[in-house]
């Protein structure tokens, strides 16, 4: 996976955008789908006063970064979550990233590029 694949599917993971909707063609029904529902729990989340900041918490950052690992995502995830955790005021650095990295084994990687080498 490169950078926008592998931060779409770790989105999820994070809880920041509908589980699932990351394995979605874009052409595709499903997708238009996916992209009301999501309208509507954005929506939803501004009425009930939720803000990112009260999805995002270290926890959610260190599972994100597990499915990058896991999945042999793109390196400039590590970059993108140091980013986000900086702006969210959470306590995370490239410390954390390796120590998720030395605990979670390489599952599938989804780069095609890179085995056809």
């Amino acid at each position: 996976m490169y950078t926008a694949n592998t931060m779409s599917y770790s989105f999820e993971a994070l809880g920041m955008s509908l589980l699932g909707s990351a394995n979605m063609a874009n052409p595709d029904e499903e997708k238009l789908q996916s992209a009301a529902q999501s309208a509507t729990v954005l929506v939803d989340a501004v009425k009930n006063g939720l803000k990112p900041r009260d999805i995002l918490t270290r926890k959610s950052i260190e599972n994100a970064v597990a499915l990058v690992m896991a999945t042999g995502g793109s390196t400039n995830a590590v970059l993108h979550y140091l980013a986000i955790a900086h702006a969210a005021d959470i306590d995370w650095t490239l410390d954390d990233c390796e120590r998720v990295r030395r605990k979670i084994p390489v599952l599938c990687d989804l780069n095609i590029a890179r085995q056809s080498g």
